[in-house]
């Protein structure tokens, strides 16, 4: 894998980062691509108009194929449902691969699922993705914002949790019958492990998935 050049395109340099640090751990060379200077930037760029949205990435786009680079993904869950990628993707001619592709799996998996996602645009996205593939499927999600705030400037995961009160959150989850909680943004694998210790719901995180999509794409 080491002769592999992957694009990560985020929201913010933080998730980017993220992004660029997983896929490294992994064996992948990687080259950054952060569409927004801050969290609460990347929620207005997400709100604006498509046109305005598309133009935008069609743009990092074409920068990244000059690079040489065929192949991008897209680490941030409320951007891939902010965007048509898929579209995108057919325009520009480079695969893209976006956590809602494995969302497109997960569905199919589950009866009722707890999403905690950055925001409203990305609880949206998943629940839109995931309802294709499986009308039945029941979604409790919550949109946290803040929360993403606070990862980005480095918060203990500890004071996350009792700041948010994630442990109640979870508790809403078990007493809902939830099957698994679902880690809707790229920046909350930051407090899986708390998380993991407030609950016995399944925490999942859907990188790994993404990463297997990812190399059946790319390895001969």
């Amino acid at each position: 894998m080491n002769n592999l050049v992957v694009g990560v395109m985020a929201g913010t340099p933080v998730d980017t980062q993220m992004g660029v640090d997983y896929l490294v751990r992994q064996g992948l060379q990687v080259k950054a691509y952060p569409v927004s200077c801050s969290s609460r930037e990347q929620a207005k760029f997400q709100l604006g108009p498509s046109e305005e949205k598309e133009r935008v990435i069609s743009k990092i786009l074409r920068e990244i194929k000059k690079e040489g680079i065929s192949a991008l993904v897209v680490y941030c869950n409320s951007l891939s449902g902010a965007v048509d990628m898929p579209s995108l993707s057919r325009q520009e001619d480079i695969k893209i691969l976006t956590p809602l592709d494995v969302y497109r799996i997960l569905g199919t998996e589950y009866k009722r699922l707890g999403v905690i996602a950055a925001n409203s645009q990305g609880l949206a996205g998943i629940e839109k993705t995931c309802s294709a593939v499986n009308p039945d499927l029941d979604i409790l999600g919550a949109a946290l914002l803040p929360l993403v705030n606070g990862i980005e400037s480095r918060k203990q995961p500890s004071a996350l949790m009792a700041e948010f009160a994630l442990a109640s959150l979870c508790r809403f989850f078990e007493l809902n019958n939830v099957e698994a909680i679902l880690l809707g943004c790229t920046h909350f694998p930051y407090l899986k492990e708390e998380l993991e210790k407030v609950t016995q719901i399944p925490v999942l995180d859907p990188a790994d998935r993404m990463l297997q999509l990812l190399l059946a794409d790319l390895l001969p």
